[in-house]
Formats: C-alpha cells, structure tokens, sequence
C-alpha cells in the first residue's frame, strides 16, 4: 500500500482529503504543521507528500527545502495544494523542490489523477547502483586489500561504473595500493555535505589507470572533526545514485556509529584472519553488523590470509566464529606484499593468484545477485532516490 502524507493547518480541507485518498486505498498520516511534518516524515516514509503553504510558523515552501536537504526524501514526489493560484506562488514552489503544484479547490478526481501520475513517475527511474561495505574485525587484517581488488574485480567484469571509497576517516591507504596522489580526498566535501550533487563528487573523484574512480580519504587527520559515519553515509548515498557499484573500505567495525552506512549498502562483508585475537573481536563486529534494520542474511563473513598451518581447520573457525564462512581467501604472504609496495594490486599483476581468483569469483557473484535483484525490482516496483538501500518497512 503506498503511503502518503498531507500536511495542513486547515481541518475540514485536512478530513476532505484524507476521505478522498482512503477511498482509493492510500495509507494515509496527516500533519498540522510544517515542524510535525518534518518529524512524522523521518518514521513514516511516505511515497508522496501532499503539502499546504500557507501554515504558521514554517510554510510549505520551506517545509519542502528542508525534506530536499535530508537523503531519504530528495526524491519523494512533493504535490503543493495550496489556496495561493498565482504565477509567482506555483513558481517558487517548483524553485523549493515541488514537483507539481495545484490550487484550491480541487475535485478529489483531478487530485487522485495528479498524485498517480506523479506516483507513476515515482516508479519509472532508473535504478541506482549496488553498495558493499567491507569491515575488518581489527586493524591488520587486510580489509583494504581485499576492497581494492574487488573494486578492481568488479571494474574489469562490470558494464558500468565503479567507485572505491577509502573510508578511513583520519587517513588510509587505497592510494598507497593503487599509486594514486592525494590530489583530491572526502575532506574536502565536508562544506557540502548535506548538499552533494554529480558535479562536486566529481570534482573530488580520482580516476585509476584501470578506469576505477577513487574517492580518496585525508592523508592525514582533518583540522576539524574527522568525518563521521553519518557523513560517510550521505556521501555514499550520493554516490551510489551516479554510480553502478560502490565499494566502501572500512575500519574495525566496533560500534553501532556505523548503523547509517550498515543500513544504506545491500551488502556488507566482515573480514578476519585465523588468529584468535581477529576471530574473538569479529564476533563484537558480527553483533554490530546483525543488529542493522535490513536482512542480516546481507552480513557475509570473508576469511583473510587462511593457511592450513594456522592450527584451525575451515569448520573450527566457522564453530569459533559462530557463523558461516562466505569466501576464504588463502594466505599468499609476500606476493601480496610485492604488489602493495609497487602500487599495482594482484588482481592486476597476478589474476592467478589465489587471491585474485577468490576475489574475482566474489566480484562474479556481486554482478549476478545484484542483476538478479534488479529484474525482480523491475517487474515489481522498481525504487526511486535510495529506497532500496532504506530497511523494509
């Protein structure tokens, strides 16, 4: 049932609409005020907002800039319905983000056509690319170069675009592996962050020989506060409406600070070693990750650098972790560190390594869920702005 949302300060015109919507087999909420809307948008999550202007305190107009500024709502369709019919009035209201703008009255005929159509158009965009987060269970356990060769895996498979993001906020190293200079770095989207378009992601975006772009993180701590989880989560959101794939490379996962960016990607990939110390602070990742609101079955354990000698057999580490192994990747030791000293990944230099090939396999599995998922959508309802990345209600 798609839902809907009427803000207006007037009762009877409040009650009239409502009636008219329920008809037609709307969900419906209502708000009185600008500053109640705000608030009910954030839990409801409307497929539509129809939106009075005339309203004490905060008007429609500004009401609308500000859902606009917020993610979850820069696309949902806006239909002012407003007692104010001139030029100027319906202008501004298009110039604050609305989508269609009526003036009253209005037959409950012509207002169920209009919201249809713009509920119509809703389901008509293109769908917006896959995310994946990848988080170590500590530090040292080779989350980057796994992300790296991923993205990499996923750039040579993929018909479209791929970005690498280097997560680490206080500074990491995807430019030491890729050989890439820190021209440009997400430091610099800080100013713009509630406000991020194509041309300005562009502008920070870094391109590899491989074609892989890279949004850098700073090479060293920023002056400010360093970038927070939920900022990471706008600029991937953002991200992941200009791109195909994204890939985000994470630092240890310990805190429910990253449930934001837990919540936006569709998958989200843990990766440990077979030492003991790695293994027993993965379940502490694990519990983060498994409390995120989408389906946990979307939470992949990836085990790094595996050797027989390692004193744990594959179904030992399995029991210790409490939880299936989706890829194993064996340890290849000196040829990995061979690859990040010269700046050129395995997944460049050594597509025959183990590593390559397990991460090249993983990459193959991405494209073939993520296609799979977005046919199903398709024939469905495909989403629109990121409804796919937000939990289902």
């Amino acid at each position: 049932m798609r839902k809907i949302l009427v803000v207006d300060d007037e009762p009877n015109a409040l009650k009239m609409v409502t009636l008219a919507l329920k008809v037609e087999g709307y969900d419906v909420e209502t708000a009185t005020s600008g500053e109640e809307a705000l608030e009910l948008a954030v839990g409801y999550r409307p497929d539509l907002i129809l939106l009075d202007v005339m309203m004490p305190k905060m008007d429609g107009y500004e009401v609308c800039r500000r859902l606009r500024r917020m993610l979850d709502f820069a696309e949902v369709p806006v239909l002012f319905l407003s007692a104010r019919g001139q030029v100027e009035d319906k202008v501004q209201g298009l110039r604050a983000g609305g989508d269609s703008y009526v003036t009253k009255p209005i037959s409950p005929q012509e207002l169920i056509a209009r919201i249809g159509g713009l509920l119509g158009s809703y389901a008509s965009r293109e769908l917006i690319g896959y995310g994946a987060a990848l988080f170590g269970s500590k530090a040292g356990v080779g989350t980057t170069t796994i992300a790296v060769n991923l993205a990499l895996a996923l750039q040579m498979r993929a018909q479209g675009s791929v970005v690498l993001v280097d997560g680490h906020s206080d500074g990491g190293d995807v430019g030491v592996f890729l050989n890439l200079v820190h021209s440009h770095h997400a430091g610099q989207l800080m100013d713009s962050v509630d406000q991020l378009e194509p041309g300005i992601l562009n502008d920070v975006l870094l391109e590899h020989a491989s074609g892989l772009q890279v949004l850098m993180a700073p090479s060293e701590p920023l002056a400010g506060p360093s970038i927070s989880p939920s900022s990471w989560e706008r600029i991937l959101g953002a991200l992941c409406q200009m791109a195909d794939y994204v890939i985000f490379d994470g630092p240890p996962l310990r805190s429910v600070d990253w449930m934001p960016v837990l919540d936006l990607v569709d998958d989200v990939y843990l990766i440990t070693t077979p030492e003991i110390t790695a293994m027993k602070r993965l379940t502490v990742a694990c519990g983060v990750a498994k409390s995120r609101r989408r389906v946990p079955a979307n939470v992949h354990v990836l085990l790094n650098r595996y050797a027989e000698q390692s004193g744990f057999s594959m179904g030992a580490i399995a029991r210790t972790l409490g939880a299936d192994i989706h890829t194993c990747v064996d340890d290849v030791g000196p040829l990995n560190t061979y690859a990040i000293n010269h700046g050129v990944p395995l997944m460049l230099s050594d597509k025959r390594s183990s590593l390559s090939r397990a991460v090249d396999k993983l990459a193959g599995e991405i494209l073939e869920q993520h296609r799979s998922a977005a046919a199903d959508e398709k024939r469905e309802r495909p989403p629109r702005g990121l409804r796919r990345f937000l939990p289902s209600r």
